[in-house]
């Protein structure tokens, strides 16, 4: 199995994310797992396979920005539930981080 790319997205309130880049063509949502789908540096989605099943509203986004998305990127089920929201409000709002802080 070939090991995923990292990549490192600054959060809203300047928390930095490590996030594993996935195969936009084959990627597969995980449970809880938190996935970023964007666009170049523009966030359009932030979620995870739950989220689609309970609101519809969450479905008719992440479908079109599937449609529109150049890349995607998974972290890791967090480990207090209490924080999914919160850390998906943060990525909503993401950039890169600059490679400088980056490393």
């Amino acid at each position: 199995m070939r090991q995923k790319r990292m990549n490192q997205w600054l959060g809203l309130s300047g928390r930095t994310y490590h996030l594993a880049s996935e195969n936009l063509r084959d990627f597969i949502l995980e449970g809880a797992d938190l996935y970023l789908i964007a666009r170049g540096h523009t966030v359009l989605w932030v979620g995870c396979g739950l989220d689609l099943v309970t609101e519809p509203a969450i479905r008719l986004k992440f479908r079109k920005a599937l449609s529109r998305a150049d890349g995607v990127f998974r972290l890791s089920r967090p480990e207090v539930d209490g924080e999914r929201l919160s850390i998906i409000a943060d990525l909503e709002g993401a950039v890169p981080a600059p490679f400088d802080q980056a490393a």
